[in-house]
């Protein structure tokens, strides 16, 4: 996240410039709505930015269609212009609120509407062809000044989400045994920036057109299977605030210690097999070490000392931890199927 300090900057500039440059060399009017466009289509990744130039272009030809017909109609009807800004208006504020994407047709439409000029087809033409270039120079920006992929870039940051949750689940266990207080999520910033990068990337991964009309894995859907693993990280935090006795920690800790370990070792297999798209084989959770810590959970439920409350919050702590390798277990599984190969760069 640290480079996108130097990169929209950068891109931004070469954006406007090679606007500002193409138009006056071809001596192309509107320039200000040529570098306009290309200032505001940049975004973090190549794929963020065609989404955005492409949304952009698109929305403005049909606000220019709905605004210059809406205009001559007005004038051949001999009606107030303010029909045609009511219906311009108001067509475009639909096809926004249907259709986030076209609302830029909301600023041609008001535009060409509101302010007709005496040849309103020709100014219609010019900000067409200006938010054109203007909307290209950012792809090039994008593709040429330090070029980022949200596919990859959401890849790898899906893998350091899960590697730092693995890492959380062995400092839970080590906690537990120890009898101390057990991690936070606010105490690990790094994981809730790593998935919130991950959810960011995968979104505008999402930009092409193309991506939706393909039956290969986007990498959006992998974004949506890894959230089912990180929605049981509320509730680890939450089990990590019952207070148990020195007893039950000291007897459960070494199986939980055991099951925190495979965990983490599965989990770092998924991480490599995100970042480098190459999965397989799977690496399960031994059985064996799920059944020490079942044994050693029914032991403490059967201990005379063990009250009412405190067998609750065991029983949730077995929840959670089956819960957990659970969801380990189902992406992996879906791994191995040999989709992560389809999630390319």
């Amino acid at each position: 996240m640290a480079e996108d300090l130097f990169r929209l900057p950068l891109q931004t500039i070469a954006a406007v410039l090679m606007a500002f440059v193409w138009m006056r060399w071809h001596d192309m009017r509107e320039i200000a709505w040529g570098a306009f466009s290309a200032l505001f289509v940049v975004r973090a990744s190549v794929e963020g930015t065609v989404g955005e130039a492409s949304a952009r272009v698109l929305g403005a030809l049909l606000g220019v269609v709905l605004g210059v017909s809406l205009v001559l109609a007005a004038d051949v009807a001999g009606a107030s212009p303010l029909w045609s800004i009511v219906a311009g208006v108001g067509g475009a504020a639909y096809l926004s609120i249907r259709w986030p994407m076209l609302s830029y047709s909301l600023v041609t439409v008001t535009i060409l509407t509101v302010t007709p000029d005496g040849d309103i087809l020709g100014g219609a033409l010019n900000k067409t062809l200006a938010i054109a270039v203007g909307s290209a120079s950012g792809i090039l920006a994008a593709l040429a000044v330090l070029p980022l992929s949200a596919r990859r870039s959401a890849r790898q940051n899906l893998a350091a989400s899960i590697d730092a949750y693995g890492d959380m689940l062995v400092d839970w266990a080590a906690a537990f045994n120890e009898g101390r207080q057990r991690p936070r999520l606010h105490d690990r910033p790094i994981m809730e920036r790593a998935r919130w990068r991950a959810r960011d990337m995968a979104t505008q991964a999402c930009a092409f057109p193309l991506d939706r009309l393909t039956s290969r894995l986007s990498v959006y859907q992998l974004h949506e299977r890894i959230e089912g693993l990180w929605r049981t990280a509320p509730i680890m935090e939450r089990a990590g605030s019952f207070v148990l006795s020195e007893r039950t920690c000291h007897d459960l800790g070494p199986a939980l210690h055991a099951v925190a370990a495979a965990l983490k070792q599965q989990i770092g297999c998924l991480a490599s097999a995100l970042g480098n798209e190459e999965f397989t084989q799977s690496c399960r959770v031994p059985d064996a070490a799920m059944q020490a810590l079942d044994d050693a959970i029914e032991a403490a439920l059967r201990c005379p000392d063990c009250d009412a409350t405190e067998r609750q919050a065991i029983g949730v702590i077995r929840w959670i931890w089956q819960e957990v390798a659970r969801e380990v277990e189902d992406l992996a599984g879906y791994l191995l199927e040999g989709r992560v190969g389809a999630v390319t760069a």
